[in-house]
Parts: structure tokens; C-alpha cells; sequence
């Protein structure tokens, strides 16, 4: 719990001092050793009572305590051993004040929040002062930090900042301010926000406020001002620095993601963006998170938990092989570079090397890649990650398959080893043959020439690759977790059990990540889950071959055979009984329930002739699902619907027995409308095609209320230059979201979004449905349209509203300009208008201007939401107004405005 200040506080803005509450109760409690001890030299001779053992030294220290305060010299001790003593105890209680209140500091205590000071000149537009002041302690007393998780569950938010309201004092009534005043004497707090309240004539941001924050622990403090264009954006900047001062000298900045930085200096624009990033992710709009996401790590960028959580990002939005090259980037955060983290995966179970030894000397480390690497094993076994990776698609640039191709070929080329344990060491033309061949499969892609058959083996053979190095991965992680439990796990474990037996365990709450993973999750997935999908792979690739031959190299422990082609229910029972033996498991854990579920599924894809088999392991399947649900702490509850019902790909054959999964569902998430039953190959396109339509809707119905705003009054002519710029790129950001070649894009949907936030306010922020979520209590929203309708109308609006481009006389009958070049070409007649003098435009011209823009985005919402056909939209692109210099024809008096 020690710092050290030097390097930090000697910076201009240096961070608050950070409690030593340890040292303070360190000497606490020898001051209290040394009261005790002097007291019972002073009763050697004087006990209260006879007695002996502990009872007799307590009788001694009593005895001694009494003769600490006897006047005569007989009985008592010497005036100059009472004066000793009194010094000690005010010694004694100075370093209990102390404690307490490094304590509270770093707890922390309540947080004393005083009225804001008014500044601002006279005549200033805002609100009250009361206001503003419960306007931020309403922000900081929703300060809730949501602990990191790199499985798919919802970390339940934890409370940060403890309010409390200022203590005024009246001199008028003293004497009923004294109690207030004499019960400070023993601390209740550890910081003070106040804040002055400020203007000053510079747009945008002309409304500020100087935040203070003091720490009463040595007197710390620090001040910085912020500004915004409204106290809205004032209020909220102002606790996001109070709250990103707080956290690095606070208990929270000791856990995830918050672990580098405690004693730090806190950068504010990294914990708004990472607490936005959290937020846009648990409502749904993952496209956001993503941003957000990038910006926290471009601030903190050797931070694993945010690479963790942005790769949990994009699994979700079907985005696999963007995820797996964040989590193959990742792990390379605990010092290893790519060439030394090879040679430990891929060590010879024979060789005697310190690199076994590695994170028994970094266990933190270990503990902060822990879950990195669980879920790099996870998704290089998936399935769909050879699919996506065989088709170029799953990532946001087509660039991520070749620039990672480098790196799976410089960790995972042992996987094409085919030689027995004959030597210590692999020739150099081995391992460049192996690399070549690796590559040569890695460069493999789909091509609709190919026949089925073929393309089947090709996808077959990345797909084994890739299911090696996870089956390789998961056994080195198992085995790091085994020998890391001796240095990391067991001082938890102990504080657990004291907790079961202190009768006050109840009142203390559990702060920080649960660890979820546990031995029992390791040895299901190393005996069970992960021979049963090399088995799958290998089978359907080549039969003849051994799928364990390869693995006899480098194993530490027996490999655990299973025969895919004779499965049996029972068989399988069996392993998964004798894995989960051995090892208790953890109040609450539901991961191990969850990946024995997953194996019952994954063998339901086995081929048998019996179909009591495939029902016997649905059954079993759900049972082990229920057993999950049935967790005491109910953390599996907080599993997110989506990745249940429909994104896990492992889960996805037990979807095909509706009476067994739905019911399961509806248990679980209850719902007033049934599941509906989909693919998972076909989920992600679904998916963001219906996303990107409702989002269209949505941004026609905010940008009909815009414009529809605009057309009352005069206007500044740069005004209107400034909404013409702004609707080329918004009908640019349409153009973009309605290519079907553009689907992964997903900052295009980013960018739109954005551009909508912050020019079209306050519009886009009251309405309730924009941005739209990207999943709707865990079903797709397809407001009644199917796959191939979303796409052809989407197809139409990709054609419609092309920039620069006249849409083909098959697709519109009479000639439209878009209106991207619509308002391009408006923009330069009124810059040129602009530069010649003229300031503002005609009442009659804007309204015309807005009513125009405003029809057009109309019936592109109506025609969105199936009120209308395409034509109406049609005829409105091509009556949207157009400026000019020049004299306006009779035939075009209906478009034309001259400037």
C-alpha cells in the first residue's frame, strides 16, 4: 500500500497523495503494544485481583491502569512515568486518527460535496446554483465502476463514492454547532469536491467551472477547470475529473482495469472513455463500444483488460477474426515477445527449462493475461473462426487476415509437425517446412469456382490448425494455472475461508473480478472439450490419420483419447464425471456447468444411427444448464441472453431441439414472445443488415425533426453552408451503411451516429430510439421484414442516394441528382454568395431550403417503415431545393432558390 510520491508530485499536476493506511495501523498497533507493555510494568507489583495465566495478565494491566492515576507515591508511579504515559496515549490516539483517516482516504469515506460558488457576471443564462450542485452530486453518486470480465457475463457495477452533504454552521447558534464540530474530532471523511462556477465569451465552450478536490490526509489538493457548451457538459466533465482524481489513490484503482495506474496520475479522457464503452456495450450498441474501446487503449495501450474486453466486443457483433488478432496481439502484454512465447507453448515435455518456471516469478502477470489466453484458446477452436478466416470475412479490414497471418505462422507451426519424439530438438529445414505449409494453408481461400467437396477440405484444413494450437493452448494454460496456484490463488482461498467463519462475514462485500475460471473449467476443456474437437476436425478430414499422434511431443500429461466415430452418451458421461473429480468447486461458479454442456452439444454433431442418442444428449445438456442456473451467487443470471440463445456457436445444434432449448430459454429469460429459431452462421449478417435498417429509420425520423425546426426565421448565410456540409456527409454515411460490401465496417455506423450527435442536437438526444440498440433483449428486432427484403431495399437506397452517380434507367425512369450533390453544389453557390458580400438568406429561401430536405428524409422514413412505396421518396430527391446565382427558368422555378 505504499508509493512512491517523488516522480509524481514533483509534476505540475501532481496526484493527490495516496493513503498509507498499513503504516499508519502498523504503528498504531505498537503504540498499543507499548501502552499495554507499560501498563503491565506499572501492575507487576499492584494487580486488581489475584489471579493467574491471562486472566492474571489482565488483572496486572488493570492494576497498573489504576496505579497510572493514584496521587499518593505508595501505591502509585512517579509523576514523571504518569506525565510518560499520557504523552504515549496521545501519541497513540494521534496514530489512530491517522489510520482512521488513511483509511477512509483510501476506502473511500464519504465524499463532502459544498454548494457551488457563483462567478459568472450578472445576467448570465443558467440554472440555480442548487441545481447545479445536485445535478453533480447526482453524477458522482452514480459513479458505478464495472469490474472487467472476459467471459461472456455482465460484472455487476460496484458502488465508488459515498456522498455526503455539506455540514453549514450558523454563528448565531453556536452552541447547537458544537456537537457538529467536537464529532469531526474523530474522522468521517477524507475529501471535499467545491467547485466555482465560471463564463467567458469564447464559443463553443463558454461555460466552465474550477473543480477542487481536497484531500484532508495531509492536506493534499488539486484544481483544474473545465469548460463545455452547456452546464450539462459542464457537470459532466466536472465528475468525470473529480472521479478520475479520486480513483488512482482509492481502493478501486488496486483492481481491474485500474491497476497500473493507482498512485498515478489518472488521464480523465481514459475513464470516460472506457465507463461510455461499458455502457454503450450493456445497451446494446456494440458499434460505439468499439470506438471507445480503441480510444482507451490508444491512452492505455499496454492495459490487458481493455484488450480483453474490446476483443469480447467485437466476438459479439460476429467479428471473430478481428478478435482473435486482438487477443494474439495481447499476449505479448507480459513481456514475452512472439518468438519466446513459441518456444513456451511448444516446449518438449522432456526439456528441463526455466521458461516452465516463468510465472511462478510474475504471477500478476499471469493473472492479468489469465483470461486473454483462456479466450484465445476458445475462439481458435471455434468453428466459425476457420469459416471466417477460409472466407476473408469477420473483420472490419480485409488487411487483418494477411498482417496476422505472420504471427499465427510464427507461434503455431508446430502444429504441421509430423515427426515421433526422436531427438531434443526440431532440424531448421523442419521447422521451415512446417512454417511454409502453414502458410500455404493460411493463404488458402473460398472461391466460388470451387466445388463443395473442395472447399470443405480447404476450410477442414485451417480449421485443424487452428484447433491444435487451441488444444496446445489450453494444455500449457492449464498446467501455468496449476503451478501459478501455489503463489497466487491461496491467499484468496484463505481469506474466503475466513470469511466462512467470522460471524460478521455478511457485512463485507466482495470488490474486485471473481475468478471464474477454476480447475475444474481447465480439466473439462483439457480432457473433454478439446480432444472431443480435435477428434471431430480430424475425422472429417482424414480419417486414417491419429488425431493425438502429433501431440505426443509436447504434452506434460496423458492425452485423453476420444473415438468420434463411435460416440456414446455414457462414455462421455464418464469423462466428464472424472474430470470435474478432485477439485472443489468455488461458491457460485457456473463456467465448469456451462463448458460440460458444451461438450454434450459439440458431440451431438457425431454421426449415429440412433436417434435416442441425440435426444439423450440434448437432455443431459440442459441439465447441465440448469445446474448452472441453480449457482448461489446467481452469477450465470447475468449471462447475456444474445450469447445463450443465439451467438454461442458451440450451442448451436441443442437450438435445433426447440423443445428442449426453448423451454430452457424461457425459464431462464422469460419473454412474452416465443424464441425465434435462426442459424448461427446466418446470425451476424441478420444481425447488422437489421441494425443498419432500423438505424436508417431512425436517422430519417431525427433529421425530419431538424429540419423542420430550421425553417423558422433568417439565417446566417455560413449557417447554412454549415447544415449543407453536414447533410453531404450524413448522405455520405448512408451511402456507406447501405453497401452490402461495407457490412463490417462497422465505423461507418460509428461516424454516422457521431455526425448526427453533434450537429443535430437536441433532437438526436430526445429521441428515445436513436442510436438503436444492437440487440433488443437478446432477439433481433426484424420490424417485420426478412433477410432478403432488408437487403434488396437497402440495395434501392445504396442506389438512390449514390454519390456522383445517376442510378440506372432500370432502377428510376426519370433522371435524379443525389443529394449528396445536391447540397455539394448548394455549398459552393453559397460560399461564392458569401464571398460577394451576402450575409443572410431570405425567410421564404430557408423555409423553402428546409421543407425540401425535411419531405425528403419524410418519406425515406415512411418508406423504411413500409407506410409508402419507393417512388414518393423518389420524387422528393429530385424536388429538393438547389441554390444558384444565376436567373432562374419558369421551368425550374419549383427546385431553383437564387442567391
Amino acid at each position: 500500500m505504499f508509493n512512491h510520491r517523488s516522480a509524481n508530485e514533483n509534476s505540475l499536476t501532481a496526484p493527490l497523495p495516496a493513503p498509507r493506511f498499513i503504516a499508519w495501523w502498523v504503528w498504531s498497533f505498537a503504540g498499543l503494544v507499548g501502552v499495554v507493555g507499560v501498563l503491565w510494568w506499572a501492575g507487576s507489583a499492584r494487580p486488581a485481583w489475584p489471579a493467574a495465566g491471562f486472566v492474571g495478565f489482565v488483572s496486572q494491566i488493570c492494576g497498573g491502569l489504576g496505579a497510572m492515576f493514584r496521587a499518593d507515591d505508595k501505591n502509585g508511579v512517579s509523576i514523571g512515568a504518569r506525565l510518560a504515559f499520557f504523552l504515549v496515549v496521545l501519541l497513540l490516539l494521534y496514530f489512530f486518527w491517522r489510520a482512521t483517516r488513511a483509511w477512509l482516504a483510501y476506502k473511500p469515506g464519504p465524499v463532502d460535496v459544498q454548494q457551488l460558488e457563483d462567478a459568472t457576471p450578472p445576467g448570465t443564462n443558467k440554472p440555480s446554483n442548487v441545481d447545479l450542485t445536485a445535478k453533480l452530486r447526482q453524477r458522482l453518486s452514480e459513479s458505478s465502476m464495472y469490474p472487467p470480465s472476459t467471459l461472456p457475463a455482465q460484472a455487476p457495477a460496484e458502488s465508488f463514492l459515498e456522498l455526503l452533504g455539506d455540514i453549514q454552521i450558523d454563528p448565531n447558534k453556536i452552541g447547537m454547532a458544537l456537537p457538529k464540530i467536537l464529532s469531526r474530532l474523530r474522522p468521517k471523511l477524507a475529501y471535499r469536491v467545491s467547485g466555482v462556477l465560471q463564463y467567458r465569451n469564447a464559443e463553443p465552450d463558454q461555460y466552465g467551472m474550477t473543480v477542487t478536490v481536497t484531500a484532508f490526509l495531509f492536506g493534499g489538493s488539486r484544481a483544474f477547470s473545465v469548460w463545455g457548451s452547456d452546464w450539462d457538459d459542464v457537470i459532466r466533465k466536472a465528475g468525470i475529473w473529480t472521479l478520475s482524481t479520486l480513483l488512482p489513490v482509492t481502493r478501486m484503482g488496486r483492481f481491474p482495469p485500474w491497476r497500473q495506474w493507482w498512485g498515478r496520475e489518472l488521464k480523465p479522457e481514459l475513464y470516460q472513455a472506457y465507463q461510455e464503452a461499458t455502457e454503450l456495450v450493456r445497451s446494446g450498441r456494440h458499434h460505439e463500444a468499439l470506438e471507445k474501446y480503441f480510444k482507451a487503449i490508444r491512452l492505455d495501450p499496454k492495459n490487458p483488460y481493455l484488450r480483453a474486453e474490446l476483443a469480447e466486443t467485437q466476438e459479439k457483433l460476429g467479428m471473430h477474426i478481428d478478435a482473435l488478432s486482438t487477443y494474439q496481439r495481447a499476449l505479448t502484454l507480459d513481456g514475452q515477445t512472439t518468438r519466446r512465447y513459441q518456444k513456451r507453448i511448444w516446449q518438449s515435455r522432456w526439456s528441463l527449462t526455466w521458461r516452465r518456471l516463468r510465472y511462478l516469478r510474475h504471477p500478476r502477470r499471469f493473472h492479468e493475461l489469465l483470461g486473454i489466453r483462456y479466450r484465445n484458446s476458445i475462439i481458435l477452436g471455434t468453428r466459425i473462426t476457420a469459416k471466417h478466416w477460409y472466407e476473408r470475412s469477420g473483420a472490419n479490414d480485409e488487411r487483418t487476415h494477411d498482417e496476422l497471418m505472420s504471427t499465427l505462422v510464427e507461434r503455431y507451426w508446430p502444429t504441421l509437425i509430423k515427426t515421433k519424439i526422436t531427438g531434443w530438438a526440431i532440424s531448421k529445414r523442419k521447422r521451415l517446412e512446417a512454417k511454409n505449409s502453414l502458410r500455404e494453408i493460411l493463404n488458402k481461400r473460398s472461391a466460388v469456382a470451387y466445388d463443395y467437396a473442395y472447399r470443405s477440405r480447404e476450410e477442414n484444413d485451417i480449421r485443424l490448425v487452428f484447433q491444435r494450437a487451441s488444444t496446445q493452448e489450453m494444455n500449457r494454460l492449464s498446467a501455468d494455472d496449476a503451478w501459478a496456484r501455489v503463489w497466487l490463488y491461496w491467499p484468496a482461498s484463505l481469506w474466503s475461508l475466513m470469511r466462512a467463519v467470522y460471524p460478521a462475514a455478511y457485512l463485507q462485500t466482495f470488490h474486485g473480478s471473481q475468478q471464474l475460471i477454476t480447475r475444474r473449467t481447465f480439466r473439462i476443456n483439457r480432457r473433454v472439450l478439446a480432444p472431443l474437437r480435435l477428434a471431430w476436425v480430424s475425422l472429417e478430414r482424414n480419417a486414417n490419420e491419429s488425431p493425438y499422434e502429433w501431440m505426443r511431443r509436447y504434452a506434460w500429461r496423458p492425452t485423453a483419447k476420444i473415438s468420434w466415430s463411435r460416440m456414446k452418451a455414457s462414455s462421455l458421461n464418464h469423462r466428464l464425471i472424472w474430470a470435474r473429480m478432485g477439485w472443489p468447486s468455488p461458491r457460485g461458479n457456473w463456467l465448469h456447468e456451462y463448458n460440460a454442456a458444451c461438450a454434450y452439444v459439440i458431440a451431438m454433431n457425431a454421426p449415429s444411427a440412433d436417434d435416442k442418442f441425440y435426444d439423450e444428449l440434448a437432455n443431459r445438456a440442459i441439465e447441465h444448464l440448469e445446474k448452472a442456473v441453480l449457482a448461489p451467487r446467481r452469477i450465470f443470471a447475468t449471462v447475456e441472453r444474445a450469447w445463450m440463445a443465439e451467438e454461442d456457436p458451440d450451442l448451436e445444434p441443442l437450438r435445433q431441439y426447440g423443445a428442449y432449448f426453448n423451454n430452457f430459454i424461457e425459464t431462464v429469460y422469460p419473454n412474452a414472445e416465443g424464441f425465434e429459431q435462426g442459424s448461427i452462421h446466418d446470425m451476424p449478417t441478420e444481425q447488422l443488415r437489421g441494425y443498419d435498417y432500423r438505424l436508417l429509420e431512425e436517422t430519417a425520423r431525427v433529421m425530419q425533426s431538424v429540419w423542420r425546426q430550421r425553417s423558422e426565421g433568417v439565417v446566417d448565410i455560413h449557417s447554412a453552408i454549415e447544415w449543407l456540409r453536414v447533410e453531404c456527409e450524413i448522405w455520405e454515411s448512408i451511402h456507406e451503411i447501405a453497401d452490402a460490401d461495407r457490412m463490417w465496417k462497422w465505423q461507418d455506423r460509428v461516424d454516422l451516429i457521431s455526425r448526427i450527435q453533434a450537429h443535430c442536437r437536441p433532437f438526436s438526444y430526445s429521441s428515445p430510439n436513436f442510436p438503436p440498440p444492437m440487440l433488443l433483449n437478446g432477439e433481433i428486432p426484424r420490424n417485420g421484414l426478412t433477410l432478403p427484403l432488408i437487403q434488396e431495399r437497402l440495395r434501392a437506397l445504396e442506389l438512390d442516394v449514390a454519390p456522383d452517380v445517376t442510378p440506372d434507367a432500370s432502377h428510376i425512369n426519370d433522371i435524379l441528382d443525389t443529394p449528396h450533390s445536391n447540397s455539394q453544389e448548394s455549398q459552393w453557390v453559397l460560399r461564392a454568395a458569401a464571398a460577394d458580400g451576402v450575409a443572410r438568406l431570405e425567410m421564404w429561401s430557408v423555409r423553402k431550403l428546409c421543407t425540401g430536405y425535411a419531405a425528403a428524409w419524410q418519406t425515406l422514413g415512411d418508406w423504411l417503415a413500409e407506410k409508402v412505396s419507393e417512388q414518393p421518396f423518389r420524387l422528393a430527391l429530385g424536388k429538393v431545393p438547389q441554390f444558384t446565382r444565376r436567373a432562374i427558368r419558369e421551368n425550374e422555378a419549383e427546385r431553383k432558390i437564387q442567391v
